[in-house]
């Protein structure tokens, strides 16, 4: 039978959910706890985005009972035990969800992975906010997980002319730098975390979630694409470095219609197999034809960027 996605929500209040019995609401909560825990009512319907059909499932949660941990983790733990049952393949979970991630046992689809993902198209939107041309721009990747560095490699040296890679194990890069300076005559610089170097920079990629000071060397006006940092790192960068831009979200238009980039992620790992095993284990170059076939499928537009939340540019 053909898997599906799943789209998760919560109830905002009790009579929302699906109870076989109705009167079941009106006995002490103790009691209809257990029948949750035990019953798992769901409300689910079918719903087709991009061609794609899913399932829209309602949890038996309320809103203010997220933070109950222990509750929220047995409701999780039957579900789970259902996935088999309902066919999904692959989850998009709400937000007030997120720290509960872990604990469901399929895959969970990801905003910041499938912004990676079209990374390539977010970088041509910088380039047009920078007003130069691609081979007069400076690209620096901060290396931090290797699977990301070398998927970002793979996606940019062609028709650039500077790429500096700051990393503290150079000798994993030094195959694949050679094999680009055969194909391009690109020279790949290596460089250490070095906070009294300058790196030219234009277009910074970070890789990397550990908090370090090589933001110091990058140059004025640089925009740091950063979908890896927690908000505090972000926070720390702009304040001793407010003469730059970093972008931490974007606006993801598929098929001509503004998405929502979690729901969106999860149709693609849904349907492809190669993007799973991507998800799961990581990059490896010998992806990348198939990578470039999948794209095509979906026509996708960056539009507004943001940091912090807050947009940095319209585009049109």
């Amino acid at each position: 039978m053909y898997k599906k996605y799943a789209v998760l929500s919560c109830n905002t209040e009790l009579r929302d959910i699906n109870f076989r019995n109705p009167f079941i609401r009106l006995f002490p909560q103790k009691i209809v706890r257990n029948y949750i825990i035990n019953k798992l009512p769901l409300n689910i319907s079918e719903i087709e985005y991009l061609d794609n059909v899913g399932l829209d499932i309602r949890l038996p949660i309320l809103e203010q009972e997220i933070n109950d941990t222990d509750y929220v983790k047995c409701i999780i733990e039957e579900f789970n035990r259902r996935l088999l049952i309902h066919n999904i393949n692959t989850l998009v979970i709400p937000r007030e969800l997120d720290n509960y991630r872990e604990d469901f046992e399929s895959i969970v689809a990801d905003e910041k992975v499938v912004q990676f993902l079209y990374m390539d198209r977010i970088i041509k939107k910088i380039i047009n906010l920078k007003n130069k041309e691609l081979k007069d721009m400076n690209f620096v990747i901060i290396d931090g997980d290797n699977s990301k560095t070398r998927f970002i490699i793979d996606h940019i040296y062609e028709g650039i002319n500077s790429l500096t890679i700051v990393t503290k194990k150079p000798e994993i890069f030094e195959e694949k730098i050679e094999d680009i300076y055969k194909e391009t005559g690109l020279a790949i610089g290596i460089t250490n975390y070095n906070v009294n170097q300058e790196i030219s920079s234009d277009i910074i990629i970070n890789c990397n979630r550990d908090r370090d000071k090589i933001f110091y060397s990058f140059d004025e006006s640089s925009y740091i694409i950063d979908f890896v940092s927690d908000d505090d790192k972000i926070k720390n960068i702009l304040i001793k470095r407010n003469d730059i831009n970093i972008i931490t979200d974007v606006d993801m238009h598929v098929n001509g219609h503004l998405m929502s980039k979690e729901l969106f992620h999860g149709i693609l790992l849904n349907e492809n197999r190669l993007l799973r095993s991507m998800f799961l284990y990581g990059y490896k170059t010998t992806m990348y034809d198939r990578l470039s076939k999948i794209k095509s499928k979906y026509h996708v537009r960056i539009g507004n960027i943001y940091q912090r939340g807050e947009e940095l540019q319209s585009y049109n």
